[in-house]
């Protein structure tokens, strides 16, 4: 069956808290290559090589960690109103983001869903980079000649840890109220679904949820950025060893995903916690209309904690919202 269209366009950002931004900025901008837009007091805005947004991850420091929202961009200013409409349809109280309360982005709303902090917005800023570091490739921003050996091209996906009948709650949310289409599920040896992947737009996933036991906390688990090929992994898996950054796979190195058919490799900012998935691929693409989901069984590919192609998955610990 086709599917309807979502009034979500894309995936936009992750706020993120940080004891120490100076730390926090030596690993995303000078191990990772993050490219910094700006820095105003205690928040650094980033961004990736081709990421057009103003930012796709910003870090505030406040003493602590978590992650403050994901943020999702509608497909119209109408979509956004609609939406707000929905949520309060839904019984969900809405707190109103002011423009420029977050630098770069207009008029937002945010929301608790299932223990999750979502934004959504329309308006957003789209600065040019600095000339200095523009690529001559007018569909590029950065020039290739400014990232580093790392350099993540842009954001792609966020994960999150839901648990018990949360997690089903949350999946339903999703496909029947926000049209997000399932590619993908995975269901464990009891015959019970464990984990699901859902996209707006063409890749694998642009959110994945798994379940957790029923009482532990709902957490956000990772935010992913692709890279261009697996060979940029083993690159990042050097540079991190050589800083003394662990790499948070099972396997100790990067590793194929079943589930998204993405090469794939996890490390955490040592100030914030925040866990950095480097996504290779991008795994595939999907053009097709009437996308009936992938559905996966641990008979045939393994357990739900490392249901990998090759290599291990990573561990799957959450971090708190703030």
């Amino acid at each position: 069956m086709k599917r309807r269209q979502s009034p979500v366009a894309k995936l936009g950002h992750v706020a993120a808290h940080t004891p120490d931004l100076d730390e926090s900025l030596w690993f995303f901008e000078e191990v990772m290559g993050f490219q910094v837009t700006e820095r105003d007091g205690d928040t650094a805005y980033l961004r990736g090589m081709r990421d057009w947004e103003h930012h796709t991850l910003s870090l505030t420091e406040s003493g602590q960690t978590g992650v403050d929202h994901f943020a999702f961009r509608t497909e119209s200013e109408e979509a956004l109103d609609e939406l707000e409409q929905q949520l309060k349809d839904e019984g969900e109280e809405i707190t109103h983001v002011e423009a420029g309360e977050e630098n770069g982005i207009g008029e937002a709303i945010r929301v608790d869903k299932f223990g999750h902090n979502y934004e959504f917005y329309w308006d957003v800023e789209k600065p040019k980079a600095p000339e200095a570091k523009r690529s001559g490739l007018l569909n590029r921003n950065y020039s290739e000649s400014v990232g580093n050996r790392i350099a993540p091209r842009r954001i792609d996906h966020v994960h999150v840890n839901d648990p018990g009948e949360n997690a089903f709650k949350h999946d339903e949310w999703l496909r029947e109220a926000m049209d997000f289409q399932l590619n993908e599920r995975y269901e464990d040896e009891n015959g019970e679904y464990w984990g699901w992947w859902y996209a707006v737009t063409p890749l694998p996933h642009d959110i994945a949820i798994h379940r957790e036991e029923p009482g532990d906390p709902t957490q956000f688990h990772h935010v992913a950025f692709h890279l261009d090929s697996l060979q940029d992994l083993w690159t990042a898996a050097d540079i991190c060893s050589e800083h003394g950054i662990e790499i948070n796979n099972r396997s100790n190195g990067p590793a194929m995903h079943a589930i998204t058919r993405a090469d794939c490799m996890y490390v955490k900012d040592p100030a914030s916690q925040l866990r950095l998935e480097l996504f290779a691929g991008p795994g595939y693409l999907n053009f097709e209309p009437d996308w009936e989901p992938i559905e996966w069984k641990e008979e045939s590919l393994g357990g739900p904690t490392n249901h990998q192609w090759h290599g291990g998955g990573p561990t799957w610990d959450g971090i708190d919202y703030v």
